[in-house]
């Protein structure tokens, strides 16, 4: 009997590979009264799918959706594909799945112009998920150039069916993106979706917290992050200890803002993880540690905040809760001056000027103070005038020159400048010098031949 019973075991594998599941579940039970305990096994293991197979050989539409949401929840990405390609006729969310699957490579390569494909496909039968995601990639310009007025047209689709949807399209009149800003819009869409998305409730806590379109009242906004923060979100916690570190709405208390603060860090929100560093380092609600406050802010900086950038820039130069380390210094002020951190530049030039951790250059100490000295940072400007006077000088030789903002006479003209005015040199080429001109701190370009 075994060899019988492991034939019809091996036959009934070949059968369930083919998909013929009927004749498949009848070889496995009879290799299984056979006493094959492999085929008990499989047929053990798969008593929730075979009713389903056995419907779907029969192109029964529910059950071919119901197969492709077993495997999707179980993370069998090019099974449950199979499946969903099979019912994208009848059911919407079948074609969903398919581009959700494309949109974040789940079970296949990311290509958005293919989820683009699956999500329009059911978002123009009125599927309220696939016209939200539409929404995003068009706002985010995911594998499409971004336009943000496709995205309201596909958000206000997701609105009708879905209350995130809603929420989005709220959040689209709030802050004007794709539309005209309509704070008494937003307002009349957020509140409606607050009591079903924790969104809403989490942006209409924002229009209460800047007194946005509506009075400013920090009761109603800590009450509505509050209710954002139940429902696990990060940024709210963040605000919630805003709440306490600036006593709004809310007595003042350092060790509540450090506990919020904390929470939303730990998440991953990088104004809280910035804000932690911060009362780290000054000891606010306690004892500084600036071991634990280079920690914070290195997290913040990792993720882009300028101000971490440069406050972790100068704890390497001062060596404060980390080994002294001039280059990483320069490392963190240049991060913070190329995001247009007016600090960050000030720093910078300070450190090309002295030659601390980089090649001293008075050409570039100038250009980065002249940066700083755009946004009107006041020490920056006065190193910047002293500096000038070390730097070479050229003189316009021609009636009238351009200083263009790239060194190329297509890009934009930022000034025009008369026959003799003398301009200061940050750096030349072949073709064009690169200049600094104290009407308005003007960094740019003036070709070589309109200069001596």
């Amino acid at each position: 009997h075994a060899d019988l019973a492991d034939a019809q075991y091996d036959f009934a594998m070949y059968l369930l590979e083919q998909e013929k599941f009927k004749e498949a579940q009848e070889y496995l039970t009879k290799a299984s009264e056979n006493k094959q305990d492999r085929a008990s096994k499989v047929l053990e293991q798969n008593k929730e799918l075979f009713p389903l197979w056995l419907k779907a050989e029969n192109n029964d539409a529910g059950a071919i959706k119901k197969l492709g949401e077993y495997y999707w929840s179980s993370k069998d990405y090019d099974q449950s594909l199979k499946w969903y390609e099979r019912c994208v006729d009848s059911y919407k969310s079948c074609s969903f799945y398919i581009g959700l699957a494309f949109d974040y490579g789940y079970g296949v390569s990311q290509n958005y112009e293919k989820s683009i494909y699956w999500y329009t496909k059911s978002a123009e039968q009125g599927y309220g998920p696939s016209a939200r995601n539409l929404a995003w990639i068009y706002e985010d310009g995911k594998g499409v150039h971004i336009d943000k007025k496709k995205a309201v047209y596909w958000m206000k689709k997701a609105a009708e069916t879905l209350w995130l949807g809603q929420a989005e399209l709220g959040r689209y009149y709030l802050y004007g993106i794709g539309t005209e800003k309509d704070t008494a819009k937003a307002f009349s869409l957020l509140n409606e979706a607050v009591p079903h998305t924790k969104y809403a409730s989490y942006h209409l806590a924002r229009m209460y917290y800047y007194g946005d379109g509506i009075e400013q009242d920090y009761k109603k906004s800590y009450e509505y992050f509050l209710k954002a923060s139940k429902q696990n979100h990060s940024w709210s916690d963040y605000f919630i200890g805003n709440h306490y570190y600036y006593g709004y709405g809310k007595e003042k208390s350092y060790t509540q803002a450090y506990n919020w603060f904390e929470k939303a860090a730990n998440a991953g929100v990088v104004d809280a993880q910035f804000r932690l560093g911060w009362m780290l380092s000054e000891g606010e609600g306690g004892t500084a540690n600036s071991r634990r406050a280079f920690q914070w802010y290195q997290k913040a900086a990792e993720q882009g905040s300028v101000a971490a950038q440069n406050n972790l820039g100068v704890m390497y130069a001062e060596g404060n809760g980390v080994e002294k380390d001039d280059y990483q210094a320069v490392k963190w002020y240049e991060k913070a001056a190329r995001q247009g951190d007016d600090v960050g530049q000030y720093n910078l030039g300070l450190r090309y000027e002295i030659g601390k951790g980089v090649r001293q250059s008075n050409q570039l100490a100038a250009f980065w103070y002249a940066k700083s000295a755009q946004q009107n940072h006041k020490k920056a400007q006065s190193y910047l005038n002293e500096i000038l006077n070390k730097l070479k000088t050229k003189t316009v030789q021609i009636k009238k020159a351009s200083v263009y903002k790239e060194g190329n006479f297509d890009s934009e003209e930022l000034l025009t400048l008369p026959q003799g005015q003398r301009v200061y040199v940050l750096s030349s080429g072949s073709q064009w010098t690169e200049v600094y001109v104290p009407k308005n701190h003007t960094i740019g370009y003036i070709n070589n031949t309109h200069l001596y």
